[in-house]
C-alpha cells in the first residue's frame, strides 16, 4: 500500500466525521447573509432561518454520496503553479489537461461545484422554482463558507504536516462554538459579482494566507496552556485569531450574498412571489 494511498484514505475518513466550519458556523454564516441583500430582495429575507437550518445540508451528504467529499475542499498549495504564481488553472476541464483529472479531483473540487451551485440557484430562479432555490442557495451558502476556512485549502488540513494533529477541529468547531456569540458581522450591501468563476478563485488565494497564521496561533496557545488543550488553550487561540476569523465568517456570508443577488440578476430579475417563505 503506498503512501498516497493511505494519505486518501485517511483524508476520507476524516471528511466523512467532520463538519465543515461546524454546524454554528455554516448556520450563522447561511443566515446572516440576507442582512446583505439590496433592497431588490427583500422578498428573499425570509430565507434566513431555512438557510442557516440546511447550512449543513452537505456535510449531511457526505454520508450517503461517495461523491461529496471532494467537493469540500481544494489542496491549492499541492500545484506547483499555486507555490510558483499563487494561482492555478482555473478553468476546470483547463486544470484537468494540465494536471490530470484523477490529481484534480483526488485534491478537492470545492471552486469548481461552487461554482457549478451558483449555475443551479440561476437555473432555479429563471424556472420561478423558489423551493429548490431555497436549498441550492443552502448549499452554495456551504461550498461559499468552506472556501474561507483556510484549512479546507491546503495539504496541512489538519496539521499533520506540522506536528499539530486535530487543529482542524480544535479551531473550526470547539473554539468557534465556544466564542460563536462573540462574533458579530458588520454589514453592508452588495453588488453584481462580474466575473464568477475568478471572484471564487480570488477568494481561496486570499484566504490561503491564513493558513500561516492559524498554525502559529496554535502552536502559541499549545505553550500557554502547558501543551494542554485546556481552556487557556482555546482562550489564547480565540485572542490570536478572533480578528481574522471574524472577518472570514463576515466575508463568507457578504459572499453568499453577492452571489444570491447576481444568480438572481442572471436569470432576469424574476419577481419574488409576496407570500415566500409563509
Amino acid at each position: 500500500m503506498n503512501h498516497s494511498f493511505i494519505r486518501y484514505s485517511i483524508l476520507i475518513v476524516f471528511l466523512f466525521t467532520l463538519g465543515s466550519w461546524g454546524e454554528k458556523a455554516h448556520q450563522k454564516i447561511n443566515s446572516s447573509c440576507v442582512e446583505y441583500f439590496p433592497k431588490e430582495l427583500n422578498g428573499l429575507k425570509s430565507w434566513s432561518a431555512f438557510l442557516g437550518d440546511h447550512g449543513s445540508d452537505a456535510d449531511d451528504r457526505k454520508k450517503t454520496d461517495k461523491n461529496e467529499f471532494v467537493r469540500h475542499f481544494i489542496d491549492i498549495d499541492i500545484y506547483e503553479d499555486f507555490i510558483k504564481s499563487h494561482k492555478i488553472a482555473e478553468d476546470f476541464n483547463a486544470a484537468c489537461t494540465q494536471y490530470g483529472k484523477a490529481k484534480v479531483i483526488k485534491n478537492g473540487t470545492l471552486p469548481w461545484v461552487t461554482d457549478s451551485t451558483y449555475r443551479a440557484l440561476v437555473n432555479d430562479f429563471k424556472s420561478r422554482n423558489w423551493q429548490q432555490a431555497e436549498l441550492t442557495a443552502a448549499d452554495l451558502g456551504h461550498y461559499v463558507g468552506d472556501g474561507f476556512m483556510p484549512l479546507h485549502i491546503t495539504t496541512n488540513y489538519n496539521g499533520q504536516l506540522s506536528n499539530q494533529k486535530g487543529i482542524h477541529s480544535r479551531y473550526e468547531i470547539t473554539m468557534i462554538d465556544k466564542y460563536i456569540d462573540n462574533i458579530h458581522f458588520k454589514t453592508s450591501r452588495v453588488r453584481k459579482v462580474k466575473a464568477i468563476q475568478s471572484t471564487i478563485f480570488e477568494y481561496l488565494y486570499t484566504n490561503y494566507n491564513y493558513v500561516s497564521f492559524l498554525l502559529q496561533a496554535d502552536s502559541k496557545a499549545f505553550k500557554e496552556s502547558g501543551k494542554q488543550y485546556n481552556d487557556t488553550y482555546y482562550a489564547s487561540l480565540w485572542k490570536e485569531t478572533s480578528v481574522f476569523t471574524t472577518h472570514l465568517l463576515q466575508e463568507s456570508s457578504k459572499t453568499l450574498a453577492s452571489l444570491i443577488y447576481t444568480a438572481w440578476l442572471e436569470a432576469g430579475r424574476p419577481e419574488i412571489p409576496a407570500n415566500l417563505g409563509q
